[in-house]
């Protein structure tokens, strides 16, 4: 159980389950280290780096490394490269339209969208690839 420190609120990082709390830090090590960059991602400066659904299903977290801020703002300033979930024969899932509105990027940050999984399009274990445009990333396999 967490605990309240004197005169306040328990955080929720107290409440969370200590196998919780450790399952993140491992995704966020694997992330760090993640596998060279293929040349698709190289040429478009952005690299995926996990997908996974969470929320009972009911959502989509994938995570973007930047490679190149240059080429990623090039990218992504079109709206219509706002990357889409591709797996198999479901239809796309389409990102939130506000998911990058004022969207700041750096060398080497890992940033993240959560899709809505439409009709639970994107299933544990199924290989998921991106669109962005004509660009794709992946296919990985989500989680």
């Amino acid at each position: 159980a967490a605990t309240t420190p004197p005169g306040g609120n328990a955080s929720p990082a107290a409440a969370a389950p200590a196998h919780t709390a450790a399952a993140m830090a491992g995704k966020t090590r694997a992330m760090q280290s993640l596998p060279a960059p293929s040349a698709a991602e190289a040429r478009l400066g952005l690299q995926l780096a996990h997908v996974g659904v969470t929320a009972s299903g009911g959502l989509v977290d994938a995570r973007f490394k930047v490679l190149d801020v240059g080429k990623v703002k090039a990218l992504l300033a079109n709206p219509a490269n706002a990357p889409q979930l591709l797996a198999s024969e479901a239809p796309p899932v389409m990102a939130p339209h506000h998911a990058l509105r004022g969207a700041r990027f750096s060398e080497g940050q890992i940033f993240y969208i959560m899709y809505p999984n439409t009709r639970s399009a994107i299933k544990p274990g199924v290989e998921v690839s991106v669109a962005m445009g004509d660009a794709r990333l992946g296919p990985v396999k989500a989680e």
